[in-house]
């Protein structure tokens, strides 16, 4: 029996969010998850408060430690009041205190400096006593919540020790955060490094953005609906546009993690990118892992990269009025807090369509958004929006006869809010707790490959190099207004 092709699609998109999805504990094997940096900021506002919704709802394996490695001194009875409050401040599910004592218990802490390898053994005589206490050996997540300028330290250190050693009958993964690496040499640096302790199949790159239900639903809303994915070409789409504009500035805490990266590296090179190779890959012969994911890196890879001609008329950068006042911001900062990039794909599918990347600080509203634009028919364009924020939701722009006597035209909206329809529903999970439990089921499907990385680096490379050099002057903005809005040197 011929199966037809949405049906196929149907099926296959196991992905995505379901009622049924992973509504069981994960496994039965004892699993220890090593949080390097566990007292920073990625603890703070999202992995412990992820990992404590997926204990109350039963979701992680029933033999768990979490154990904590950073240089603060504390004890365990400290990290876990410290864990308590990060709780208390950023869950929203009800819990009783049972549930709440018993994830408690699962942590623990190991003092540690990241560039000592004594500390290292040290930490490796703990695990090895947690598996002694449990009687066999424990799967282990190594999850780098620390700065990425600290990798490649880490990574040496657990080679040179048997801590990230695979052991028969267990798993280990490690997971780490955007940017991987600096640029393209860098990342491919830390690919070698990495490569000596794990298989791709056993790294995961996070970007939290693919685990964001609209992001998910892109390739639902594409590959499932017939209507569009046969015009999902330069044959009827004029234009794309990926915002990140954020009405916030760079906070005091962040001013000397942040002031290194800036905005590209921050959320053009990984987040944007992946935005557009969602709405622009080719419709995978399933919906495995490594189909989707190397369709994600085809697609990438296609990205022109520019001369520095185009450069200087393809980009804009800024920064706005008080950055340099933050905390640990020096006052010559030269780093972008807003940048602006029009480009091309070089597949033939969207040869002629001119994409837009644009994020930034301190703008007049918050904006995070995809806009598709059709081309003009009847002096009229159809849109298909993804909106991430203020409201998550999908919006088809269209037009239709304004209600009364005479034939006006006017433009009506056609959305699909998925909060709205769904807020009550408990399957409905954050980003990181989505890609919390994908990393302890061995999922791979929303983590960045290293062709996708390095394909992205590529395209970015050119364009910071450029900056640099200052062949794109820096442009100080007032804060709450677009820079890029004020001038016509980058092609929209």
């Amino acid at each position: 029996m011929t199966v037809s092709p949405d049906l196929r699609i149907s099926q296959e998109l196991s992905f995505l969010p379901k009622k049924t999805y992973h509504s069981q504990v994960v496994g039965k094997k004892p699993t220890i998850i090593i949080i390097f940096g566990a007292t920073g900021d990625l603890i703070t506002k999202k992995i412990a408060p992820a990992l404590f919704h997926l204990w109350a709802k039963n979701r992680l394996p029933q033999k768990l430690k979490v154990v904590g490695f950073s240089r603060r001194a504390l004890t365990d009875e400290k990290f876990q009041e410290y864990i308590q409050g990060l709780v208390k401040k950023d869950s929203h599910i009800k819990f009783s205190k049972k549930t709440l004592d018993s994830y408690l218990q699962l942590f623990s802490y190991q003092q540690g400096n990241f560039s000592v390898k004594e500390d290292y053994l040290t930490l490796e005589e703990y695990l090895e006593r947690l598996e002694n206490d449990w009687q066999e050996k424990a799967n282990k997540l190594f999850y780098l919540a620390v700065p990425p300028t600290l990798y490649e330290g880490i990574f040496e250190h657990l080679s040179s020790t048997k801590i990230a050693r695979e052991q028969k009958g267990t798993w280990n993964r490690i997971v780490v955060e955007k940017p991987f690496g600096n640029d393209l040499r860098t990342a491919e640096k830390l690919d070698e490094i990495l490569g000596k302790l794990f298989s791709e199949e056993q790294i995961y790159r996070i970007d939290h953005y693919l685990g964001k239900d609209l992001l998910q639903n892109i390739l639902a809303f594409r590959f499932s609906n017939n209507l569009l994915e046969h015009g999902w070409n330069n044959k009827l789409i004029e234009s794309i546009e990926i915002h990140l504009n954020e009405s916030s500035g760079i906070e005091d805490d962040r001013g000397d993690s942040y002031d290194p990266v800036g905005a590209l590296r921050d959320v053009g090179q990984n987040h944007l990118l992946q935005m557009l190779a969602l709405v622009t890959m080719d419709n995978p012969i399933n919906f495995s892992a490594k189909q989707i994911r190397q369709n994600r890196a085809k697609i990438i890879e296609t990205l022109k990269p520019f001369t520095l001609q185009e450069v200087k008329r393809q980009t804009f950068r800024g920064q706005y009025e008080g950055y340099r006042k933050v905390k640990n911001v020096p006052d010559y900062s030269q780093t972008e807090t807003y940048f602006k990039i029009t480009g091309e794909l070089k597949s033939p599918r969207w040869k002629g369509v001119s994409f837009v990347l644009e994020s930034g600080k301190k703008l007049p509203s918050q904006r995070k958004e995809i806009v598709v634009t059709f081309k003009q028919t009847g002096g009229r364009k159809n849109k298909v929006v993804f909106s991430l924020e203020p409201r998550e939701k999908i919006t088809i722009l269209f037009w239709a006869k304004k209600p009364g006597l005479d034939m006006e035209i006017e433009e009506r909206e056609f959305d699909f809010s998925y909060r709205r329809e769904h807020e009550q529903d408990e399957e409905q999970t954050a980003a990181y707790e989505k890609l919390l439990l994908d990393c302890l089921t061995g999922d791979q499907t929303l983590f960045v490959s290293t062709e996708e990385v390095r394909a992205m680096w590529r395209f970015i490379d050119p364009i910071i190099r450029a900056w640099q050099e200052n062949k794109v002057p820096l442009e100080i903005h007032k804060q709450r207004e677009t820079p890029a809005n004020k001038i016509t040197r980058v092609r929209r």
